[in-house]
């Protein structure tokens, strides 16, 4: 279905087009950098009769979630998806380029989710569009209204003009939180060790009879790894177990 413009001065085509151009101008800006949710509000503008717009994400071994929103709805669809394991945003994501349902509620696809979608949301028409992301993650940014046969042929062909920008941002966000997490994991490793070497000298026990001594103490205590690893290097050895109150 066709919807008309929804500017008497421009098209869709040309809204969306100066959208981009601010996108473009954000992503090379030092002062003015582009996020995940930053997109999801251009892209709820630009496309003609997105009322709410979210970015649904599969990583591997890594909880399902919810990585851009411009208001809570998006996150509340992803959480009931994640539940049921199933619904158009999650097809989307790992299949079809374009998921396009007019009423989700009656929509043979979802059973499950349809129903209670539209009982617990309201929303009855989706645009899902897959984000081409690199490596084993899976993404896609998804379009909603309350309104059934809400989105036609110029709302998925804006959408999809926005999808290679989106990727960009989202690929970039991914890949700073990877070396945030590789930085954190390389630096626990180094105070574990670190604390192994003090235990072996202290007790004058093996490499593994150390670790084992620092992670039984950990369970015993009660507290992460890497906090009894640091006060080990801070104090000389273990920790003692506090007295309950």
């Amino acid at each position: 279905m066709n919807h008309p413009p929804t500017d008497d001065h421009a098209g869709p085509e040309e809204e969306v087009r100066n959208h981009l151009e601010s996108i473009a101008d954000a992503m090379t800006s030092d002062n003015r950098p582009i996020t995940p949710d930053g997109v999801v509000e251009v892209a709820r503008v630009a496309v003609p009769h997105a009322q709410h717009v979210g970015i649904t994400l599969l990583r591997t071994d890594r909880p399902p979630r919810n990585a851009a929103t411009t208001d809570g709805v998006p996150e509340e669809l992803d959480r009931l998806q994640f539940e049921l394991r199933d619904g158009p945003c999650l097809d989307a994501a790992t299949g079809p380029p374009v998921v396009v349902t007019g009423d989700v509620g009656s929509d043979e696809r979802w059973p499950a989710y349809g129903p209670r979608c539209v009982a617990e949301t309201g929303i009855r028409s989706m645009l899902c569009l897959r984000l081409p992301i690199s490596g084993d993650d899976y993404a896609g940014m998804n379009f909603y209204s309350d309104q059934v046969d809400a989105f036609g042929d110029d709302d998925v062909a804006a959408g999809s003009m926005l999808i290679p920008f989106a990727a960009l941002v989202l690929e970039a966000r991914l890949r700073h939180e990877d070396v945030g997490h590789l930085r954190t994991a390389l630096e626990t490793s180094r105070v574990i060790g670190t604390a192994v070497g003090v235990l072996m000298a202290a007790h004058r026990i093996s490499q593994d009879a150390a670790f084992d001594v620092l992670r039984r103490a950990s369970m015993d205590l009660n507290r992460k790894l890497r906090e009894v690893a640091e006060e080990v290097t801070f104090t000389g050895d273990l920790p003692e177990r506090r007295p309950p109150r």
